[in-house]
């Protein structure tokens, strides 16, 4: 709120008349102010964009306009029909600003109108505005979408979220959806991995989040606290045991994090095919790796499950009959001894590339107690893929995930999903089976863990097929 408004009476009562026509209450004024356009310019055909545009009403209001035939203010639903708008001082009129409009000041004065933006009571209620009393002299930092004040500088950390995993369960989708409000800044690119792969040589803490910070538009977002900006790096999950020290010392302050999950049985399916495609950039085949070219799907979840049972980290898992000794589980699973085991599987592991862990990526409890023990639950959203299966529920989750952010929730235009492969070959039955018995009782942890109804049972497991392969054995 501006000073003048509470500073001089005079100006209020000026413009009190104009709110008593429209029946405009005070705390439903989203922005009034006066516009100044200079002589010999002309602000081109355009729309108004943002999220408060289709929430509020706009008005103008005429002050100074010394030769109204030399000003041309134009509007239309599109810009090859617009109609010409007096501008007679004291004509109020109200404009569709989503609409097409443009003006140009032909006269050789300026040109002052009042522009009033509100919104209506009804709709007021709906929304808890912090109200900000300006001080006279302070400055104003303004975007096409926020005003920040130059006193804020600084005051919103970067980033302010991260998605952490997990690869190949929707984490594109939902970075992309959350990129579509008004209010979310993309970073210079998706998946920094600044602080696993990318992480700084350097030892200086000071130099590894310069560098961290090199991947957002960090300088800018200070200059404007009111807007924000995340990273997904899908890998951050699995390798927590790097990613969560190096993440409180670069960035010592609370962030929000998101997890997407999918039935582990899909995803580590997936996961195989994304890894062996031809499909994609150079770089892209770089980073998948080449370590499965030549290997079948059962080759490499073997090698995994072997690789885990090593290290001592699936000493309840019957490599011989791949079956879950459930009693050995419930004493091990939860247990520190599997942390340490973590850690020794996590050691062997390389971070550059994605070919490896296709299995152990779907031990969710697992990797998600890692994070649990060093950041409240609070901070953390975690969502199943399968809750993005139509567009109004991925419109429920993104509300709740804007929420989480503290943003007001927005409608997201494009709700399409982001990097979706194509389909391929059903997983075999024997092959699947083994694969439900080894997550079956992960799953329940999962669910033990978050706690929630729409966890449990998430991803229930056909018994049909299970019959059929056993009933082949």
């Amino acid at each position: 709120e501006m000073p003048w408004w509470w500073d001089y009476n005079e100006l209020r009562e000026s413009i009190q008349p104009v709110l008593d026509v429209l029946n405009v209450p005070h705390n439903c004024i989203v922005r009034l102010l006066f516009a100044s356009l200079p002589p010999n310019v002309t602000i081109p055909v355009h729309h108004d964009t943002g999220e408060w545009v289709k929430w509020t009403h706009r008005v103008h209001v005429p002050i100074i306009v010394s030769d109204p035939n030399h000003v041309l203010f134009r509007c239309g639903l599109v810009d090859t029909n617009m109609i010409r708008v007096s501008v007679d001082p004291g004509h109020v009129f109200e404009l569709n600003n989503q609409a097409k409009h443009a003006v140009s000041n032909c006269s050789a004065d300026y040109r002052v109108h009042l522009i009033l933006d509100y919104m209506d009571e009804k709709q007021m209620e709906s929304f808890i505005p912090t109200r900000v009393r300006l001080t006279a002299g302070e400055r104003l930092l303004q975007t096409r979408r926020t005003i920040s004040r130059e006193s804020d500088h600084g005051k919103r950390p970067t980033p302010s979220f991260m998605i952490l995993g997990c690869q190949k369960s929707g984490t594109t989708s939902l970075y992309e959806y959350l990129n579509q409000h008004p209010l979310i800044i993309r970073p210079k690119r998706r998946e920094t991995h600044c602080l696993d792969w990318r992480f700084s040589d350097s030892n200086n803490v000071e130099e590894q989040r310069k560098h961290c910070l090199s991947f957002y538009y960090h300088e800018e977002l200070q200059k404007h606290p009111s807007l924000l900006t995340g990273d997904s790096t899908p890998s951050y999950i699995l390798h927590s045991n790097l990613v969560i020290p190096r993440l409180k010392n670069v960035f010592p302050f609370e962030l929000k994090f998101f997890v997407m999950l999918r039935d582990p049985v899909k995803r580590c399916y997936s996961h195989y095919h994304m890894v062996t495609s031809e499909d994609g950039t150079e770089e892209q085949k770089q980073n998948r790796g080449t370590d499965w070219c030549g290997k079948t799907f059962e080759e490499v979840v073997d090698e995994d499950i072997q690789l885990m049972h090593q290290v001592g980290l699936i000493p309840y898992w019957n490599t011989l009959t791949a079956e879950i000794d459930e009693q050995l589980f419930e004493q091990f699973v939860g247990s520190d001894e599997e942390l340490v085991a973590f850690c020794r599987y996590q050691e062997l592991i390389p971070m550059n590339k994605g070919s490896h862990s296709p299995v152990a990526r779907g031990l969710y409890h697992l990797q998600l107690r890692c994070w649990l023990k060093e950041f409240s639950q609070e901070s953390f959203m975690v969502i199943p893929l399968e809750f993005l299966s139509s567009a109004s529920s991925t419109q429920r989750v993104l509300s709740r995930a804007f929420e989480h952010l503290g943003l007001t929730p927005v409608d997201i235009q494009d709700l399409s999903a982001k990097n979706a492969r194509p389909t391929y070959a059903a997983m075999e039955p024997k092959t699947q089976h083994l694969l439900e018995r080894f997550y079956g009782s992960h799953n329940q942890m999962l669910h033990e863990l978050l706690g929630g109804h729409e966890w449990k049972d998430i991803w229930p497991y056909s018994q049909q097929i299970s019959n059929k392969v056993l009933s082949n054995k």
